[in-house]
């Protein structure tokens, strides 16, 4: 097995296994996992480790762990080189490029955003997606809770927690990729309102020169203030950027007028060619669209005093699995 062909999750399983001396068990194990954005079942995470042990990576037993092997951490070395060659563009536009999607019968999967809050809040969150859909600032009106004790696409909550699953504005990247449109994702930035429009971005990073999520520095630092949007119609959302060549404007405003009449939403600004997209210019002979950050669920309710864990992007999401606000 190549290094190109192990998973991310068995990756970081075999990191985790190679920070312990002692055997460790598939609840540890977990527990690592989630801290580090990957949010697993135990009979996930055994599933994985037998798929490993089956290969030599690992080695031991359910009861009393299991601890990484020589060959295991070859293996992990030449995992690592590989994965340091990639980027947070290469795994977001892999996530995209991953979505079914279908306009036409509002059918398929797509890119979902994962926010970690404590099963108390699950209304108050809920409230807050359906007021951020309603005032344009959320891709599309569906949702999906993973409560503690269930289990969906290998993805779990811990105790005492949910797990709530957004839409991601990489999906209407996915579906124009599958339409044959070149994505260019650029840069993650916060974006100025002002009277209820979007004015311009006063922040960027750019997607292709760092190691973790853009609008996640944002978010933490406690920079936007999307509560003081949907209460006067002023402040600072999480957003970002791609480009797409001039020659595919027509067919992509056409998917994109598609989609909104589907219920889609988020686009704060689509650019013309070779012009500025809200003060950021773009590359010669494209044109620029601006979506508001799938995190801005997330970014809210912290706003609200609530603690939360965000994994944006996450996973693929079906919609008949998803509710509408």
């Amino acid at each position: 097995m190549s290094a190109e062909e192990l998973d991310r999750k068995q990756i970081e399983i075999l990191r985790i296994l190679s920070e312990h001396v002692e055997p460790i068990g598939s609840s540890i194990i977990q527990r690592e996992l989630a801290k580090r954005g990957f949010l697993l079942s135990e009979r996930a995470v055994r599933y994985h480790l037998k798929i490993l042990e089956e290969r030599g990576f690992v080695e031991g037993h359910e009861r009393i762990g299991r601890r990484i092997t020589e060959k295991g951490l070859e293996e992990l070395t030449r995992a690592l080189a590989y994965e340091r060659m990639g980027s947070i563009l290469t795994k977001y536009m892999s996530l995209a490029y991953k979505t079914t999607y279908y306009p036409d019968n509002n059918s398929g999967d797509v890119v979902a955003n994962i926010t970690v809050i404590d099963k108390s809040h699950a209304e108050e969150a809920i409230d807050l997606i359906r007021s951020l859909y309603e005032n344009g600032l959320l891709p599309a009106p569906y949702y999906m809770i993973i409560e503690e004790n269930e289990e969906y696409r290998s993805v779990s909550a811990p105790e005492g927690k949910i797990a709530l699953l957004t839409v991601c504005n990489l999906t209407i990247d996915g579906v124009l990729m599958k339409n044959g449109i070149p994505i260019f994702l650029k840069y993650g930035g916060l974006v100025q309102f002002l009277r209820r429009k979007p004015i311009r971005f006063v922040d960027v990073l750019d997607y292709e020169h760092t190691t973790i999520h853009p609008l996640e520095i944002f978010v933490y630092k406690r920079a936007t203030s999307i509560l003081n949007v949907l209460k006067t119609g002023s402040g600072m959302v999480p957003a970002n950027m791609r480009e797409i060549p001039a020659e595919a404007e027509e067919k992509t405003i056409e998917i994109i007028d598609k989609m909104v009449r589907k219920g889609w939403s988020g686009i704060l600004k689509i650019g013309r060619s070779n012009e500025p997209v809200l003060g950021i210019p773009v590359s010669l002979d494209r044109f620029g669209i601006s979506m508001a950050g799938g995190i801005t669920p997330a970014a809210a309710i912290v706003e609200r005093g609530i603690q939360v864990e965000t994994f944006a992007p996450h996973c693929l999401a079906n919609m008949k699995d998803m509710k509408k606000v």
